[in-house]
């Protein structure tokens, strides 16, 4: 038993688990939803590189915001993501105990992603997600 717990002690936490992917990703969809006021469909596609599709809800014309969802810590250095106006890399934290992600989530285009040095300035609150997420499909 002790050399078990030794085992686990000294696996890094470097790639995010599905059950905790699964829940940063419900949490956020919660989070849209709040801060849009049911303004917004966001679904979960199959078979895709996005984790997240968020459209206007009667607007199914215009062309939808993908997300792909990291945990901060979890970005793989050497992954190039989707170049596209339309794209946005999501960084938020799941804390296991508490089980909620932090109130800083960074929402980062694709296009002006240089590395994670540089995305302070794509700092949001988590409650303010879904406004955000409204605007930007407002200024296509």
């Amino acid at each position: 038993m002790r050399k078990f717990v030794r085992v686990i002690r000294c696996i890094k936490y470097s790639n995010m688990t599905d059950n905790i992917k699964e829940k940063i990703e419900d949490k956020i969809i919660d989070l849209i939803n709040a801060g849009a006021g049911g303004r917004l469909v966001i679904f979960k596609p199959e078979k895709s590189d996005k984790d997240l599709v968020v459209e206007k809800r009667g607007d199914y014309k215009a062309k939808p915001i993908s997300l792909k969802i990291y945990d901060k810590a979890d970005f793989p250095q050497n992954e190039k993501p989707v170049q596209d106006g339309n794209f946005y890399l999501v960084f938020a934290h799941f804390d296991i105990i508490k089980q909620n992600i932090e109130d800083s989530i960074f929402i980062v285009p694709s296009l002006k992603f240089t590395g994670l040095d540089d995305i302070s300035k794509f700092l949001v609150n988590k409650k303010d997600i879904g406004k955000f997420l409204m605007e930007a499909l407002d200024k296509r």
